[in-house]
């Protein structure tokens, strides 16, 4: 396995242009064609989420008599569980929907 076939994996059932995964390693410091190894799984995940979020930035998209339209809070979802589950904390936090708390009793 390759590791442009991991992120395809991981984007599934989400199709995109094989030059954004491209770009996505070589953001990340990989290459699409390398051989995959499980020491590389927060990096693929890093590349995944790279674009994921170019997903959530076109919403949808048309192209030779079919349409395509992405649920925005399913996509921010999706990144969140990703970076979750590949200690990428900074890009989880960043995606958390869940209510947060804060404590204001020291403001003053």
């Amino acid at each position: 396995m390759r590791v442009s076939d991991a992120i395809t994996a991981q984007l599934y059932p989400y199709e995109v242009d094989m030059l954004l995964i491209e770009k996505a390693c070589i953001d990340n410091e990989m290459t699409a064609a390398e051989e995959y190894f499980a020491d590389m799984k927060q990096g693929v995940a890093k590349a995944t989420i790279t674009v994921l979020r170019h997903l959530i930035v076109l919403q949808s998209e048309s192209n030779g008599g079919y349409s395509l339209s992405y649920d925005i809070e399913a996509l921010k979802e999706r990144i969140y569980n990703l970076a979750k589950d590949n200690g990428l904390t900074d890009i989880a936090e960043e995606y958390d929907r869940r209510s947060h708390i804060i404590d204001r009793t020291s403001i003053w």
